[in-house]
């Protein structure tokens, strides 16, 4: 589609990040790097130990797998906690995807939207276009506690929308 159009009022913007999603691969990472040290450390001191002569090959390839696992997992938290999901802006809704957000984001106008619900449980967000497509967006990698937040912006959004289209009903209905 295109790279995001330049808002001429940044601070207008609200931006909703996968920062619960990063929470997870941060865990992962974490937990990779665990493996990774207890694989190393069980088996150089079992060789340390025993007379024998073990190779030591494969605690160490299997050591550096997980460790380059722990840095893919913690990158992808990075990833996940730098990039938006929804951006909010005067213009419209700006959908980004996980994989390749800048080159694959969507830009929904307020002008192209009939109606936008976000469910009663939060969870998923419900966008009914003129066109007659309908969008069904996740909610599950925004921050529990920000989904609210998101949510009083859109029905407030929806709200001016149709008072606006309300008024300007009246405006023409009045004129001869």
């Amino acid at each position: 589609m295109g790279k995001p159009l330049n808002i001429t009022e940044p601070e207008k913007e609200l931006r909703f990040t996968r920062s619960r999603q990063g929470l997870t691969f941060v865990a992962v990472s974490l937990l990779c790097f665990c493996m990774a040290g207890f694989i190393w450390f069980r088996f150089y001191f079992d060789y340390l130990e025993s007379s024998q002569t073990m190779e030591l090959i494969i605690p160490i390839v299997m050591s550096t797998f997980f460790i380059v696992l722990a840095i893919l997992f913690f990158w992808v938290a990075v990833h996940c906690t730098r990039h938006a999901i929804i951006i909010l802006t005067p213009l419209g809704l700006e959908l980004f995807p996980f994989w390749f957000p800048v080159k694959n984001f969507r830009m929904i106008y307020w002008s192209e939207m009939d109606k936008a619900i976000v469910s009663e449980d939060m969870k998923f967000m419900h966008i009914d276009c003129e066109s007659g497509s309908k969008i069904l967006i996740s909610m599950s990698p925004i921050a529990i506690n920000l989904r609210s937040y998101l949510k009083v912006a859109i029905e407030g959004r929806m709200k001016e929308k149709s008072q606006d289209f309300s008024s300007n009903d009246e405006t023409l209905s009045e004129t001869p």
